[in-house]
Protein backbone atom coordinates (compact mmCIF):
# COMPACT_ATOMS: atom_id res chain seq x y z
CA UNK A 1 0.00 0.00 0.00
CA UNK A 2 1.39 3.40 -0.96
CA UNK A 3 1.39 5.71 2.04
CA UNK A 4 1.81 9.40 2.73
CA UNK A 5 2.76 10.44 6.24
CA UNK A 6 1.70 13.83 7.56
CA UNK A 7 2.55 15.10 11.01
CA UNK A 8 -0.60 16.12 12.88
CA UNK A 9 0.89 17.25 16.18
CA UNK A 10 4.00 18.69 17.81
CA UNK A 11 5.31 15.26 18.78
CA UNK A 12 7.00 13.52 15.85
CA UNK A 13 5.47 10.23 17.07
CA UNK A 14 1.98 11.72 16.59
CA UNK A 15 1.24 11.22 12.91
CA UNK A 16 -1.35 9.71 10.66
CA UNK A 17 -0.89 7.67 7.50
CA UNK A 18 -3.06 8.55 4.49
CA UNK A 19 -3.63 6.45 1.40
CA UNK A 20 -6.24 6.13 -1.38
CA UNK A 21 -9.39 4.14 -0.66
CA UNK A 22 -8.65 2.03 -3.74
CA UNK A 23 -5.64 0.54 -1.90
CA UNK A 24 -7.57 -0.51 1.22
CA UNK A 25 -7.18 -4.30 1.55
CA UNK A 26 -10.29 -6.46 1.37
CA UNK A 27 -11.67 -7.05 4.86
CA UNK A 28 -10.07 -3.87 6.27
CA UNK A 29 -11.56 -0.61 7.44
CA UNK A 30 -10.45 3.00 7.78
CA UNK A 31 -11.82 6.52 8.16
CA UNK A 32 -12.26 9.00 5.33
CA UNK A 33 -9.84 11.90 5.54
CA UNK A 34 -10.70 13.84 2.36
CA UNK A 35 -12.56 13.65 -0.95
CA UNK A 36 -10.61 14.83 -3.99
CA UNK A 37 -13.55 14.42 -6.38
CA UNK A 38 -15.58 17.22 -7.90
CA UNK A 39 -18.95 17.76 -9.49
CA UNK A 40 -21.76 15.25 -9.46
CA UNK A 41 -19.73 12.31 -8.18
CA UNK A 42 -18.55 14.26 -5.13
CA UNK A 43 -22.11 15.36 -4.40
CA UNK A 44 -23.51 11.82 -4.75
CA UNK A 45 -20.91 10.37 -2.39
CA UNK A 46 -21.49 13.13 0.15
CA UNK A 47 -25.26 12.49 -0.06
CA UNK A 48 -24.54 8.83 0.78
CA UNK A 49 -22.66 9.96 3.90
CA UNK A 50 -19.10 9.69 2.61
CA UNK A 51 -17.57 12.69 4.38
CA UNK A 52 -14.47 13.24 6.49
CA UNK A 53 -14.52 11.01 9.56
CA UNK A 54 -16.85 8.38 8.08
CA UNK A 55 -15.84 4.76 8.70
CA UNK A 56 -15.43 2.74 5.48
CA UNK A 57 -14.80 -1.00 5.10
CA UNK A 58 -13.65 -2.83 1.97
CA UNK A 59 -16.09 -5.73 1.62
CA UNK A 60 -15.21 -7.41 -1.68
CA UNK A 61 -13.39 -6.80 -4.94
CA UNK A 62 -14.81 -8.00 -8.25
CA UNK A 63 -13.04 -10.94 -9.90
CA UNK A 64 -11.44 -8.57 -12.40
CA UNK A 65 -10.52 -6.17 -9.58
CA UNK A 66 -12.96 -3.41 -10.50
CA UNK A 67 -15.39 -2.32 -9.05
CA UNK A 68 -15.01 -2.85 -5.31
CA UNK A 69 -17.81 -3.03 -2.74
CA UNK A 70 -17.46 -0.84 0.35
CA UNK A 71 -19.62 -0.62 3.46
CA UNK A 72 -20.39 3.03 4.21
CA UNK A 73 -22.77 3.86 7.09
CA UNK A 74 -24.49 0.49 6.82
CA UNK A 75 -24.97 0.58 3.04
CA UNK A 76 -22.89 -1.38 0.55
CA UNK A 77 -21.69 0.76 -2.36
CA UNK A 78 -19.66 -0.30 -5.40
CA UNK A 79 -17.00 2.17 -6.56
CA UNK A 80 -14.71 2.03 -9.54
CA UNK A 81 -10.99 2.10 -8.79
CA UNK A 82 -10.47 5.50 -10.43
CA UNK A 83 -13.16 7.07 -8.19
CA UNK A 84 -11.96 5.26 -5.05
CA UNK A 85 -8.41 6.50 -5.75
CA UNK A 86 -9.70 10.08 -5.28
CA UNK A 87 -10.87 9.34 -1.73
CA UNK A 88 -8.15 9.70 0.89
CA UNK A 89 -8.36 7.50 3.97
CA UNK A 90 -6.43 7.74 7.21
CA UNK A 91 -5.34 5.10 9.68
CA UNK A 92 -4.00 6.17 13.09
CA UNK A 93 -0.60 4.66 13.93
Amino acid sequence: MRQKIYQTGNDCMDHEIFSPLSELPEGSGARVHALHLSGGMRRRLQDLGLVAGTRVACIQRAAAGDPTAYRIRGAIIALRADDAAQIEIGVDT
